[in-house]
């Protein structure tokens, strides 16, 4: 019996030897969490005082201690603090975030913020060194870059969202030494949209492109963003009941636009041929078009018609791809469309995303109070 292990009966993972001279030694076998190998350890014999209950308590206490890192002493857990850094946390953290929710267009921008914008500076640090100055130097390095306060908000807001996976996970230890860091101020609010006249000419300006002129009066009479346009197949076309499905990327899901009377005839002509999973917006019969592709020659009308004498960096009256999404809502405000109309159109999840085209309405309530009283 001397070389034979005996198991408890009464408590999970505890063994026992017995001696030729009857002495009882204890062991305890257990999942690292860490390395999550299965380690035997010794913890002592009856006559030193051990039983089998301490060996119980000290099988968790150890395994407490190892996953929330509070024994420096367990060299297994020094060993793989020492060596994990932040680009380690957020490997962990983007793949699970390609397994649950794909490599899509927001997925993989996120990634690609993180390489650009935040390995440079802390990828190489462990949690334990990674301190609020790193963040603001990160902040301050992004606006001199000149992005916007929206823009290195996210950033920020990523870097966070990475360490509190990896806690949350358990795959490492200590707390988030970003926590409670303050954002910068965003005005958020885009205030510029096109008024009719500024449409014409736009139109004007891209109608020597039909594939170009096609995005804009589709942009612009849908309300759709840049990948929402660019995903219209011609099996979300319904010329019949002249609806366009389209798909919102940034919240998931489709919602309903309509087809103007006028784009129609474009919409028929560019589907003639088509087959169901062709895009509309193409260069190449079905083909779906990069972001680029649309992006760069808009760019160059919007800076020569609407930008001229702006800063670079005005985010909130320069005229972008963006504007167009914008400007669909304005003029629907400015025609008097209830805003929970427009809210519906433009896939607003809240209310409070529509309210800012509230006060564009025709009647602001002066003329309600203007017949309250009649004063004489």
């Amino acid at each position: 019996m001397a070389n034979k292990d005996i198991k408890s009966k009464k408590f999970t993972g505890v063994y026992y030897r017995i001696a030729q001279d009857g002495t009882k030694t204890f062991f305890i076998v257990y999942k690292d969490p860490i390395t999550k190998k299965t380690t035997r350890l010794k913890i002592g014999t009856d006559k030193e005082g051990f039983n089998e209950q301490y060996s119980y308590n000290m099988k968790n206490e150890i395994i407490t201690k190892t996953r929330l890192g509070e024994d420096p002493n367990i060299p297994i857990l020094k060993a793989k603090q020492n060596k994990t850094n932040i680009n380690d946390l957020a490997k962990n953290y983007f793949d699970n975030l390609f397994t649950t929710k794909g490599k899509n267009k927001s997925t993989k921008q996120n990634e690609s913020r993180y390489n650009r914008q935040i390995a440079p500076i802390i990828g190489h640090l462990q949690l334990t060194q990674l301190t609020k100055q790193h963040a603001k130097k990160i902040q301050k390095n992004l606006l001199d870059e000149g992005l916007s306060s929206t823009t290195i908000n996210h950033v920020l807001t990523l870097i966070k969202t990475i360490i509190n996976y990896n806690l949350k996970n358990d795959l490492v230890t200590g707390s988030n030494p970003l926590y409670g860091i303050e954002l910068l101020k965003a005005d958020n609010e885009r205030k510029r949209y096109l008024r009719h006249d500024e449409v014409e000419v736009l139109l004007k300006h891209t109608n020597k492109d039909k594939v170009l002129h096609l995005f804009t009066l589709l942009a612009l009479s849908t309300g759709a963003r840049l990948h929402g346009v660019l995903s219209i197949q011609k099996k979300d076309i319904d010329l019949t009941n002249n609806t366009i499905k389209i798909h919102d990327l940034k919240s998931g899901g489709t919602y309903q636009g309509f087809i103007h009377p006028e784009v129609k005839p474009l919409l028929e002509d560019a589907i003639h041929g088509l087959k169901p999973n062709g895009y509309v917006i193409s260069y190449k019969k079905g083909e779906q078009v990069e972001d680029k592709r649309i992006q760069r020659p808009l760019k160059v009308i919007f800076d020569n018609l609407f930008n001229t004498y702006l800063d670079s960096n005005d985010r909130l009256n320069r005229v972008v791809v963006h504007t167009l999404r914008h400007t669909f809502a304005s003029l629907l405000a400015i025609e008097g469309m209830p805003i929970f109309t427009i809210q519906k159109l433009m896939n607003h999840k809240d209310i409070k995303m529509t309210l800012r085209y509230a006060k564009l309405a025709p009647d602001s309530g002066q003329e309600a109070v203007n017949k309250l009283f009649n004063f004489k």
